[in-house]
């Protein structure tokens, strides 16, 4: 009889969607690690196996997400030549899968609400280097947009690129805390994206 092949990266990956879902169901400090076993179909030792403690498990599931997202933000480059598409298809980006975001939005709150709890954890830093890898990609672009004459030279781009993260930042937020209306939200990223394109132009 052959020993039992474990996908590891499948076992922590559902770990990972069990303990997503029991989070946003009763929040970070009323879960019980026995929640989340029990959610993804497994034994408590199992799962300590992968996670030694519950504070482990928020800093996975973000940086899983950063990792993603730098991911996407690298074909981004390689798939846009031109500085000012590449800089409308980095707004489009931020609003990608908002739906699952809101989802657990509560839980992010709840975290980086509590300082003790999130010096622990350290979500503040990944969402730092989140926002920082996008500020970095719009200072880049903008500058590229300088350099060949489609943007503004009279244009911070560290200004400029900082004030577009935090207007995408609080954009993605008010989705995901209030519930807004997908069109109503189509139309808001539309505006702003005419909001950009007039002002950067030359």
């Amino acid at each position: 009889m052959s020993p039992k092949i474990v996908d590891r990266e499948a076992k922590r990956q559902a770990i990972l969607a069990a303990a997503i879902a029991v989070f946003a169901e009763k929040g970070y400090h009323s879960t019980k690690m026995a929640d989340i076993a029990r959610k993804a179909e497994m034994g408590k030792g199992t799962l300590y196996e992968y996670f030694r403690t519950k504070e482990e498990l928020p800093k996975s599931i973000f940086s899983l997400m950063v990792q993603e997202f730098d991911q996407q933000i690298s074909q981004l480059e390689e798939a846009h030549s031109d500085p000012v598409e590449a800089i409308m298809a980095g707004i489009q980006l931020c609003f990608q899968d908002l739906d699952e975001f809101a989802y657990i939005t509560p839980l992010v709150f709840e975290i980086l609400g509590n300082k003790e709890l999130d010096r622990s954890i350290g979500l503040s830093e990944d969402f730092e280097q989140w926002m920082e890898c996008l500020n970095q990609f719009f200072i880049t672009h903008i500058q590229a947009g300088q350099a060949q004459g489609q943007i503004s030279s009279t244009l911070s781009a560290p200004i400029f690129a900082r004030m577009l993260v935090s207007t995408l930042d609080g954009m993605a937020t008010h989705y995901c805390m209030f519930h807004l209306q997908p069109k109503f939200f189509t139309a808001q990223v539309k505006v702003l994206e005419d909001m950009v394109r007039s002002y950067i132009k030359t």
